[in-house]
This record gives structure tokens, sequence and C-alpha cells, in this order.
């Protein structure tokens, strides 16, 4: 053989190998390590390392984490034992994030929510121990065939104290007073030992016996007084509250029964009372 077709068959020789090495190289590139069989160029663990308790090998196909793939975040300690995962179909609300991963986000609640002002309920008097009280208003004095009788000024004053929350006891006096003309005038004042209850938290009711006491002033003739026997009756709306004090509207009856005939005193008044 010719020494030209000797070098023709050894380079054709050597291309065909080298092809045949470019090809297998290409595709154990490729094709991915068979199953249960590391990938190409793993090293293995390093010297002395031990896997986790409860570790599982990953199972067959798996291609290991997506590119780009952080980790968990640092102190992640992973599901518990028995896991079993989220129920098919599971939908974790909007914006909340993965277990680890900071607190889920809740959007505001809408303006008004917390715009509005907040008034706290008006606290009602804590009734006990000593309790005082004034009312200043009007009023009016009756009696038959009672010449000067009419209205006038009014006022009543109690102290007393607390049984219990809703029942007091104490001394009560009230009085009408009539200007007559500029040397006289007329006058019935009533005293008593009374009873008030509270119906409610506001409204309340008051009775009581005692003497009543009758004046007829005149710098000209003389003054003439009677004094009786006499009851009161009394009830109150209380419009305005604290722990301690109240604000009240009240109307007030009274009656004496004098020899000479019996009178009555009728009053609407404003009343403050301290507990």
């Amino acid at each position: 053989m010719k020494p030209t077709s000797v070098l023709t068959l050894s380079f054709g020789i050597a291309a065909g190998l080298f092809g045949f090495a470019t090809v297998a190289h290409a595709q154990s590139q490729a094709e991915p390590p068979a199953e249960g069989q590391p990938p190409t160029g793993y090293q293995g663990p390093p010297p002395g390392y031990q896997a986790p308790p409860g570790y599982q090998a990953p199972p067959p196909g798996y291609q290991g984490p997506p590119p780009g793939y952080q980790g968990p975040p640092p102190g992640y300690q992973g599901p518990p034992p028995g896991y079993q995962g989220p129920p098919p179909g599971y939908q974790p609300p909007p914006g909340y994030p993965p277990p680890g991963y900071g607190r889920p986000y809740y959007p505001p609640p809408p303006r008004p929510y917390y715009t509005r002002p907040y008034y706290a309920p008006p606290m009602a008097p804590v009734r006990h121990g000593l309790i005082f009280g004034v009312g200043i208003g009007f009023g009016g004095i009756g009696a038959s065939d009672c010449g000067n009788c009419g209205a006038g000024l009014a006022g009543e004053l109690h102290l007393g104290g607390m049984i219990t929350p809703r029942f007091g006891l104490m001394y009560d006096v009230s009085t009408v007073w009539r200007p007559l003309d500029s040397v006289s005038d007329l006058t019935q004042t009533v005293h008593t030992i009374a009873a008030q209850i509270w119906l409610s938290d506001r409204l309340w009711v008051k009775g009581g016996v005692g003497v009543g006491h009758i004046s007829l002033r005149d710098d000209v003739y003389g003054d003439e007084t009677e004094t009786a026997a006499a009851g009161m009756g009394a009830i109150g709306l209380e419009l305005a509250q604290s722990p301690w004090f109240a604000l009240d509207l009240q109307g007030r009856f009274t009656y004496a029964g004098y020899d000479s005939g019996g009178a009555s005193n009728g009053m609407a008044l404003i009343g403050f009372n301290w507990y």
C-alpha cells in the first residue's frame, strides 16, 4: 500500500474516534444519572457527616430546588412529625406568607371604623353613706277661704344617709314663701322624717310625715302662726349623674291639717344632690 493511502486511512480512523468521543461526552452531560445514583461529579458527604433524625431520602425523580431558591429562613424547624400537609385545593388567605416568613398582612379597617369618636357611657352615682341635697324653684300655697294664698318661691333641703344603694332615710324640710306686699308675706313650711326609694337608676319617689307650720307675717297688724301634723310626697328624675352627684327635676306636694282648715304646698324644683 502506498504511503499516501496509509496516511489517508490513519487520518480517517482518528477523526472517527474523535467524533465518537465527542458524542459520548455530550450524552453523558445531557442524560440524568440513573435512578438512585448521585449526579456526575458528586463527591459524597464530608467526613463525619450524620443525617438528621428522621431524615428520608428524596422521592424518585426529585430534581432539586428551583433556580434562585434561597433556603428556609433562620430558625425554621420544619413541620411536626406526622404532618400531612394542607387538604387538596387549600388556598392560603390573601397576604398570608408561608410559615416562618413573618406575620400575615391584614389590610387596615375602613376609615370610619377607627375615626369614629368613642363616648364612654355616663356613670351612675354610687349612693352610700351620707346624702345631702337642696332644691330651688317655684310653688304655691293653697287653702279654702284663703285670700292671701297663691304662687311664690319654693325650696327644699334634706340630710340623711343611705341604708341600701336604692333606699335612704333623711330629715326633709320644704317651704313656699309668698310675698303679699311690702310689709307682709305668707309662708308655709313642712318638716318631715322621709324615706326615698330609687325605682331605677334615675327615677325616685319620696314620702314622709312630720309637722307643718304656716305663718302670716304683717308688720302692721301683727303675725299669725299655726302648727299641725303634716305629710309630704315627692317624685323626681335625675337628669345628670356622676359617681358622687346628681342633678334632678322634682315635683313635691305637702299638706298640713290646721284647726282653721287644711293648707297645701305644691312645688316644682331643680335639685342638687351629693352622695
